[in-house]
């Protein structure tokens, strides 16, 4: 089984071709484990509407991470409704979540998207993914859907730059909005373009019974969205996540590490073996 495990300062060398290595430091604001979950705290005022910006019906808060011996669990704080919001700017006039996005290539997005080596999980139904149902997704490539759901602005960095000359601080949870993991000239991938299922996931209906704790962060969305999954569906490592709205009006993501460690009737036998070691050494040392 795998466990999560916060890495606080390492740098990753994200491999783009035979011949070209770029290094890309960990997000500056590395996630806080508290209580059992891994936290990833966005931006409060990095979510947009027109010329509103922070506080918006589009507002990602934080990302949390948590994972027992045989499931992980991931909670999304915000204020965007897990069935998604009207907008008249939508070409259907409706904005849903995005797709969550882990990656565990050492290859930035779009690399990793080209090449299939991103792992997605469609949590919501109503929304554009090319998911055919809700689970967990291998082999996966990603697009997204911004224009088509009422972001005019062109790419990452115009939307920086709308975030900033309005008041705000863009950021994309852990990651800096500026990170060279994402590319600046166009939209974040939010939703899967083509995969494999790998395995369902379960959503939880009260996120009360999760010992979740935004509030320390002051981390306050009005929604807050949960679900689990077999951790066996996802490979070990090192991974880069990151998740977003469909107009990508808000974007959040983060980094982590999940490890082998022996199941519990593994451990009783290293336990023994131990024990027994210790014995013919104090047998030994008595003779």
């Amino acid at each position: 089984m795998a466990t999560f495990n916060l890495k606080e300062s390492v740098i990753y060398s994200l491999l783009l071709s035979s011949t070209t290595v770029v290094n890309l430091a960990l997000p500056s604001n590395a996630a806080v484990f508290h209580n059992d979950w891994s936290y990833s705290i966005d931006s409060f005022n990095d979510g947009m509407t027109g010329n509103i910006v922070g506080g918006t019906k589009y507002e990602i808060y934080g990302t949390a991470i948590k994972q027992t011996r045989d499931r992980i669990f991931v909670a999304i704080n915000a204020n965007t409704p897990l069935e998604g919001v009207h907008s008249d700017y939508a070409d259907d006039n409706h904005v849903g979540w995005g797709d969550l996005f882990f990656n565990f290539s050492g290859q930035d997005l779009n690399t990793a998207s080209a090449n299939g080596k991103l792992f997605g999980i469609r949590f919501s139904s109503n929304n554009a993914s090319a998911a055919p149902s809700l689970g967990l997704f291998g082999n996966v490539t990603a697009t997204d859907v911004a224009n088509q759901n009422g972001l005019l602005l062109d790419n990452l960095a115009e939307y920086n730059d709308w975030i900033t000359t309005h008041g705000g601080t863009p950021s994309i949870g852990d990651f800096s909005a500026t990170d060279p993991y994402f590319d600046q000239t166009r939209h974040v991938q939010n939703v899967i373009a083509s995969g494999t299922k790998l395995g369902d996931i379960d959503l939880v209906s009260d996120v009360n019974t999760l010992g979740l704790d935004f509030a320390h962060f002051s981390a306050t969305g009005s929604h807050t969205i949960a679900f689990s999954f077999d951790s066996s569906l996802l490979p070990t490592g090192n991974f880069l996540y990151h998740l977003g709205l469909e107009c990508d009006n808000d974007i959040t993501g983060g980094t982590g590490e999940f490890k082998d460690v022996p199941e519990p009737s593994s451990l009783m036998s290293l336990v023994t073996l131990g024990l027994v070691f210790t014995g013919l050494r104090l047998r030994k040392s008595v003779v």
